[in-house]
């Protein structure tokens, strides 16, 4: 147990599965959080070339947190008819998109860039593709730590999936605990 700074009046146990060329592999977090940052449900994305993350999360406060639990809800692969351009890359400033088809809870586009610091390597990374609206309405452009990792986004916006209206970022910041699993997953792959 720790004792969560100012502002961080939560912990937050963060689980993120990561399906790459049909191998799933899991990364799990716990960090302090705003409370008001633990209102969102489990998080689908899809970044093509036979990459897609899930991650759920559920915060805590004092006792409550030695049995709290988190697990990923099963994947929805049913295509919903909404396309993206999506592409990832990890220590490199752009990646070569292509049109990817969404599936399930997938209804925004997702769009980020920016460098990422864990164990004092800094990290160039850019994500685009497909992503559930929970993750949408909590994106933002600045920094943030979270268990250790922080990460400098200079991009991160969403737009309705296949041509329709934008959406505007909304305050918090949860995409930084996905983006950490992510990248926590593929240094330790």
């Amino acid at each position: 147990m720790q004792t969560c700074p100012v502002g961080r009046d939560s912990c937050a146990f963060v689980l993120t599965e990561v399906i790459l060329a049909g191998v799933k592999s899991q990364s799990f977090l716990k960090g302090c959080m705003p409370s008001s940052d633990c209102k969102v449900g489990p998080i689908s994305m899809n970044f093509g070339y036979g990459m897609a993350t899930r991650t759920s999360m559920v915060c805590c406060v004092g006792d409550a947190c030695r049995t709290t639990t988190v697990t990923v809800p099963p994947a929805d692969t049913k295509p919903n008819g909404r396309r993206c351009r999506g592409c990832y890359v990890l220590n490199a400033g752009q990646c070569i998109e292509q049109t990817i088809a969404c599936t399930g809870p997938e209804t925004q586009c997702i769009d980020t860039a920016g460098t990422i610091t864990m164990s004092g390597s800094q990290m160039l990374t850019v994500v685009k593709g497909c992503a559930s609206e929970s993750i949408c309405t909590n994106i933002r452009v600045g920094s943030g730590t979270f268990a250790g990792i922080s990460a400098d986004l200079t991009t991160a916006k969403c737009t309705a999936a296949s041509g329709a209206a934008g959406m505007t970022p909304g305050p918090a910041g949860l995409l930084l605990p996905a983006l950490a699993g992510l990248l926590l997953l593929k240094l330790l792959s």
